[in-house]
């Protein structure tokens, strides 16, 4: 993908309101901007994650994780906000896929690291 098409992408979702719950699964080989798919809720249940997280834009989101986590990650989105209150809806649903998660693996992804505590509550 082209630098153009990845500026376009990130501005088309800026500012759109809308919001997605997203998981990173770690590759063999660096990671480019084709690393980024879509799938449904349960794959998180059959397939081994390293992060699972929200983003309103999905585009600046995993080029930020490529810089700070990872070069070798692909980004995969699991669900999306279809509600009048996109922001409350997806931390509910990050929060689900991450307990989703937890039952069918036993633990939580491994940089997932603040689900295990009440920081802050």
């Amino acid at each position: 993908m082209s630098k153009d098409t990845q500026d376009r992408h990130e501005k088309a979702c800026k500012g759109n309101g809308a919001g997605f719950v997203y998981a990173l699964v770690e590759i063999d080989d660096k990671a480019s901007f084709e690393q980024i798919s879509y799938a449904d809720p349960d794959f998180i249940k059959n397939n081994e994650v390293a992060y699972i997280g929200e983003t309103s834009n999905p585009w600046q989101r995993f080029g930020t994780h490529r810089t700070k986590k990872s070069r070798k990650i692909g980004m995969v989105i699991i669900d999306e906000s279809d509600s009048d209150f996109p922001v409350p809806e997806i931390q509910m649903k990050e929060n689900q896929a991450m307990f989703n998660y937890a039952l069918a693996h036993g633990k939580l992804p491994k940089w997932n690291k603040g689900g295990l505590t009440f920081a802050g509550a």
